[in-house]
C-alpha cells in the first residue's frame, strides 16, 4: 500500500511539475483581451481553419491506410513480396523529418522535382505544388501521411498477430465473408489499440510542426499556416509572445476534449 501511495506521489510531482505548472504560468502572462485579439487575427482564424482541415483529412486517410496495410502484411504474412513490404514500410517513420520533409519540398519544386519531371514525361502539365494554397495543402497532408501512417501500422499489426489464428479458423469454416470476419472478430479485438492511435494520432496532429514549417513555412502568402507555426511566428518574428500563448492555449481545450472522448470509449470497450 505504502509503494501505491509512493508512486501516485511522485507521479503527481512528475505531472505537476512537467505539465501543470508550465500551463499556469503561461495562462499568468496572458488576459482574455489576448485571446479577443486573436479573434480579430485573420491570419489566427485562417490558421484555426487549417488545422481542422489538416487534422479533418489525415487523420482518417492515416489510419484507414493503417487498418488496410497492417491486415494486408497480417493476411498475407507468407508471401515473398509482403515479407519485403514489412521491412520498407517503416522506413518513413524511422527517416529524420527535416531529412524526409525537406527531400519531399524538394521533388515538389515547379521546375526541377521529380514530381514535375515525371508528369512532364507522360505529356501532362507542371504543377505549382506549393505555390497555389490547394496543392500546397495537399502536399503538407501527404507529407504528414507519409511520415507517420508507418508507425500506426507497426501499431495495429502487433494487435492483429495477437489475435488467435482459430478464430479465423471458425469464421471460415463458417462461411464468413471477410467484411463480416473484420467485423465481428478483428475490430472487437483490436479495437483499444485502435483507439490509442487515433489518441496519439488526433494529439500529435494537433501539434504537427515540421510538416508544415519545412515543406511551405507557412506559404504561399502565410496561407498554410496552423496553429503551431503561427505561435512560433508571432513570437519569433513579431516578438508577440502573449499572442503565441494565447494562440497555444486557444486549442488546449479541443485537446483535453478529444483525450477525454477517447480515453472515455476506452473504459468503456475494457468494462
Amino acid at each position: 500500500m505504502r509503494i501505491e501511495v509512493i508512486s501516485i506521489l511522485i507521479f503527481c510531482i512528475f505531472f505537476g511539475a512537467l505539465i501543470v505548472y508550465p500551463i499556469i504560468l503561461s495562462a499568468s502572462l496572458i488576459s482574455f483581451e489576448d485571446f479577443v485579439s486573436l479573434l480579430h487575427n485573420e491570419l489566427y482564424v485562417r490558421s484555426l481553419i487549417n488545422l481542422m482541415i489538416f487534422i479533418g483529412i489525415s487523420i482518417p486517410i492515416k489510419l484507414t491506410l493503417a487498418l488496410l496495410i497492417s491486415g494486408l502484411l497480417s493476411g498475407f504474412s507468407r508471401n515473398p513480396l509482403v515479407k519485403v513490404l514489412s521491412f520498407i514500410f517503416p522506413l518513413p517513420w524511422a527517416i529524420p523529418a527535416m531529412s524526409g520533409a525537406l527531400s519531399f519540398r524538394w521533388a515538389l519544386d515547379v521546375d526541377y522535382g521529380a514530381v514535375n519531371l515525371i508528369l512532364s514525361m507522360i505529356g501532362l502539365p507542371k504543377v505549382p505544388w506549393l505555390l497555389t494554397y490547394p496543392t500546397a495543402m495537399a502536399s503538407i497532408i501527404a507529407f504528414h501521411v507519409w511520415k507517420w501512417t508507418p508507425l500506426w501500422i507497426l501499431m495495429l499489426l502487433a494487435a492483429r498477430q495477437a489475435i488467435p489464428e482459430e478464430l479465423y479458423e471458425s469464421a471460415r469454416i463458417d462461411g464468413a465473408s471477410t467484411i463480416a470476419t473484420f467485423k465481428n472478430i478483428t475490430f472487437p479485438l483490436i479495437r483499444n489499440t485502435f483507439f490509442i492511435c487515433l489518441l496519439l494520432s488526433t494529439v500529435w496532429s494537433i501539434g504537427e510542426f515540421e510538416a508544415i514549417w519545412l515543406i511551405t513555412l507557412g506559404g504561399p502568402n502565410n496561407s498554410t499556416h496552423t496553429i503551431t507555426t503561427f505561435g512560433v511566428r508571432q513570437a519569433f518574428y513579431y516578438g508577440d509572445l502573449k499572442g503565441a500563448i494565447a494562440s497555444y492555449l486557444s486549442v488546449l481545450p479541443y485537446v483535453v476534449l478529444v483525450m477525454a472522448l477517447i480515453l472515455n470509449i476506452l473504459r468503456k470497450g475494457g468494462e
